[in-house]
């Protein structure tokens, strides 16, 4: 251990601590907080840490592990166990000084991921004249794979048929697939067959009952894909921290969404961004999003999905949405020489 980390050490309650920001600085790491969800995290070359206070589990290069005691806040300070620094951290290469600061990613938004809800023995959503959810969310993933292939992108289908996808199957094909971007298309329903509309989420905790509720019907195919050794109190944790690096960029593009489907024209009424815990954005490790396109429970809106019109407006707005997302992202890098 150097004297600059050294010379940082605290002991709390009779354990040495280390502040991350001192071993961001020490190994020329990238080092950031995110004060929405309390995570902080930290890159070192191709490694990645993130940890939250008060919580016994990091993520060490998207890994969970198990540390005792848990990271302490204090003076709005991150301070690590020693411990997690000699075990984990201390092997790790800071990367070479950038020359060129600034540019933008290599290839930036290339990928996109999307997601058809439901199929095959999971019909999703059914409406009363019979329409089914799993068909009209693969038909419009369809239409905007078509429409973003146009546009240059590489497009990946979880599913390209009606064959059913565990949601944390669906996870990792986006993640295996190294994706830029992750659009689930859900099609809405509610009891008060008045509702009609069209919403987009993010991950975070449900705000209102309607939230709460679709969170339930939309996770109700989760198999028992946890291993038992994971409380759900851990999941939760990992979940988070694996997050919170998207979230704001996640929001973003839910944003853009529902201003690109506004733009289309047509009859539907915007929503807007809302929160709740799908699963099948849990897992990803990229900025996620799921739009619910419309209630199938609404009788006129029911007519109007099972159109190929309204479907082919509905995948344009998504288009228009993602590529405004994506200039706006490419603003933000831009590069000045």
């Amino acid at each position: 251990m150097s004297s600059i980390l050294a010379f940082s050490r605290v002991t709390i309650d009779s354990v040495h601590y280390l502040p991350l920001s001192a071993i961001a600085r020490e190994m020329r790491g990238g080092f950031q907080a995110d004060g929405e969800s309390q995570v902080w995290s930290m890159r070192v070359g191709p490694h990645e840490l993130r940890a939250s206070p008060r919580m016994g589990v990091v993520l060490i290069d998207q890994n969970p592990q198990l540390v005792s005691p848990a990271p302490v806040l204090r003076d709005g300070e991150l301070y690590l166990p020693e411990s997690v620094f000699s075990r984990w951290l201390s092997g790790w290469r800071a990367p070479p000084l950038p020359v060129r600061p600034g540019r933008p990613p290599s290839g930036y938004l290339k990928t996109v991921v999307i997601d058809a809800g439901h199929g095959g023995k999971d019909p999703g959503a059914i409406g009363r004249a019979g329409l089914r959810e799993k068909s009209v969310t693969l038909d419009i993933a369809r239409r905007m794979r078509d429409l973003l292939q146009q546009d240059g992108l590489n497009v990946v289908m979880t599913r390209d048929s009606d064959r059913f996808i565990s949601l944390s199957r669906r996870c990792q094909i986006a993640n295996q697939e190294r994706g830029d971007l992750f659009v689930s298309v859900h099609a809405n329903a509610s009891r008060r067959r008045s509702i009609s509309g069209y919403e987009v989420y993010i991950l975070s905790d449900a705000t209102d009952d309607h939230a709460r509720a679709l969170e339930a019907a939309e996770n109700a195919s989760l198999e028992s894909e946890v291993g038992a050794s994971a409380s759900q109190q851990t999941e939760a944790i990992v979940w988070d921290l694996l997050y919170t690096e998207n979230r704001a960029e996640s929001r973003e593009l839910a944003s853009s969404i529902c201003r690109g489907l506004a733009l289309t024209q047509f009859s539907s009424r915007n929503r807007g961004v809302k929160s709740a815990r799908f699963y099948v954005l849990k897992g990803t490790r990229m900025p996620a999003i799921l739009v619910e396109v419309g209630f199938v429970s609404h009788p006129a809106e029911e007519e109007r999905l099972r159109t190929a019109e309204h479907r082919q407006r509905l995948a344009e707005g998504i288009r228009k949405g993602i590529l405004s997302f994506r200039a706006q992202a490419e603003k933000r890098y831009a590069y000045t020489p």
